[in-house]
């Protein structure tokens, strides 16, 4: 099979437990890295035996066939004050997500899914919420005495988003406005399954162009700020420098879209530059983004960048600095850059009521993945972005 999976014909949709203690299994992965039926999709910090994420999206493919059950050891860490659980969404073959939490400390032998009929399966294990909501470990996954790990092909493109937390789905959960004010950044209330992200993620795979979606994003962050983030493996948990993508894969990231934030309105400005312009008379704003879009480009040989304008009344055009900023760079750089506006057509009416300041809520974000997938469904532009001509399906 060439990208994705799909449920084969004839075989009942398996069910899902949680939080059992799992039958003696002894077929075990006999390492993270590069091991037949295991893929680490997104950033992960890699030793032998265990992988750790941070970042939101962060995901783990199990494909095995023969199991009826597959199982995990997993690690809850580092969470807010380690009072606050940190959330995972599970699928089997590619169907509905099933959301947990799971409390700080250690989840051993943590059945990720039963019931399973004989054949072929691939489970999906992602972690919800960004680095603010802890530490994911991941190890030993392990299939009952029947079970086979089944190799996995995979050479989806890897489209990175970098952004700050509207792209985590920060509130986009939220319930209604509480009696009095409270914390919006509680995990509970954040799917990056239900961002813009995830959303869009699900969009592409649903026009035969699935993705390997790696969400960057962090709450509070800035141009600047993440620009700084881009070089790790594990933002704000390890110091450990992000070299490539774990195989089986592609070793770097065939398009980023890049996303300001309003958290640069207060950071020095974000506005075109008046005279000359050269980095060190570029707005901190611009300084990020310029710098960002240096790392990228050094990182991913060929990389298409999306340059997200986001229109909103209470955010600057960022297009004149945007043109400012991609001028320093050559001509051949310049072609790999693309600039598109993503509107907020009602405004604030889509905000999350629980937060004054304007996180967007499902609705928000469903608009703008709607209006990103439109357009890279426009005319020759998944082309020009870098994507193979023509649908791709899953291929048994």
């Amino acid at each position: 099979m060439k990208h994705g999976w799909r449920l084969p014909a004839g075989l009942a949709f398996p069910a899902i437990a949680w939080l059992l203690s799992a039958p003696a299994m002894p077929v075990v992965a006999s390492g993270i890295a590069a091991q037949d039926g295991v893929k680490l999709q997104g950033r992960w910090l890699i030793s032998e035996q265990a992988a750790e994420a941070t970042y939101a999206g962060s995901k783990v493919l199990l494909s095995f066939s023969g199991s009826s059950s597959v199982a995990a050891d997993i690690t809850v860490s580092n969470t807010q004050r380690n009072r606050q659980d940190l959330y995972i969404a599970v699928t089997v073959d590619g169907g509905k997500p099933v959301r947990v939490g799971l409390s700080p400390g250690a989840h051993p032998d943590l059945v990720l899914a039963s019931g399973l009929s004989p054949g072929g399966h691939v489970v999906a294990v992602r972690k919800e919420g960004e680095p603010y909501f802890g530490v994911l470990r991941f190890a030993n996954p392990r299939l009952d005495r029947n079970g086979s790990w089944r190799t996995i092909v995979d050479d989806r493109p890897i489209v990175e988003v970098i952004g700050d937390s509207d792209a985590t789905g920060i509130c986009a959960l939220g319930p209604d406005s509480p009696a009095v004010a409270v914390s919006l950044y509680r995990a509970e209330w954040a799917s990056e399954t239900s961002s813009w992200v995830g959303l869009l993620e699900a969009g592409l795979a649903g026009v035969g162009h699935p993705v390997d979606m790696v969400d960057l994003a962090i709450s509070g962050s800035t141009a600047k700020e993440e620009a700084g983030a881009y070089d790790f493996t594990a933002y704000s948990y390890s110091n450990a420098r992000f070299a490539e993508y774990p195989k089986p894969g592609r070793a770097h990231a065939s398009l980023v879209l890049l996303w300001g934030g309003a958290n640069d309105l207060n950071a020095g400005g974000d506005g075109a530059r008046s005279g000359a312009v050269s980095r060190a008379t570029l707005s901190v704003f611009q300084q990020g983004i310029y710098d960002q879009l240096h790392k990228i480009l050094a990182r991913n040989p060929g990389v298409k960048i999306v340059l997200l304008n986001y229109l909103d009344p209470t955010i600057p055009d960022w297009r004149p600095a945007y043109a400012q900023v991609m001028g320093l760079f050559s001509a051949a750089e310049q072609s790999q850059m693309f600039v598109l506006a993503v509107r907020d057509p009602k405004n604030l009416a889509d905000a999350c009521d629980v937060d004054p300041k304007g996180h967007p809520n499902l609705s928000m974000h469903t608009t703008w993945a709607a209006q990103i997938l439109t357009w890279m469904m426009s005319d020759g532009t998944l082309q020009r972005l870098g994507f193979p001509a023509g649908e791709q399906w899953d291929e048994e």
